[in-house]
């Protein structure tokens, strides 16, 4: 499924990713693991049970298929659903070529 808004078409996943947010030193200030709601060839968006401000630095480790995908990203937007839990929009700071391709086998419409 398609999402309308912002930068690149963005497509439904529903995969395990880890994250560790970062303070301005690089040192990390929390971790753990959430669901991805949508991934694009730019960003990604997540259900969290914390709240990840505008900003904050992040890392990834996404679960894509049998394949693992690492980067970093910015928190773009945030949105409270309920107590406890966020849906966060971040902005991938780099994402290479290799991880494109592994993120494509699964979600083929990413590289159109």
């Amino acid at each position: 499924m398609f999402f309308d808004g912002r930068g690149a078409s963005r497509i439904e996943t529903e995969n395990l990713l880890a994250f560790r947010l970062l303070d301005a030193e690089n040192q990390v200030i929390n971790e753990g693991m959430v669901k991805t709601l949508d991934i694009s060839r730019t960003g990604i968006a997540i259900e969290a049970p914390l709240p990840m401000p505008p900003g904050q630095r992040i890392e990834l480790t996404i679960g894509i298929g049998d394949d693992v995908v690492k980067t970093r990203g910015t928190v773009q937007n945030m949105n409270k659903l309920a107590e406890k839990k966020y849906q966060v929009g971040i902005q991938f700071d780099y994402l290479s070529e290799e991880d494109l391709s592994k993120i494509g086998m699964v979600y083929p419409d990413i590289l159109k």
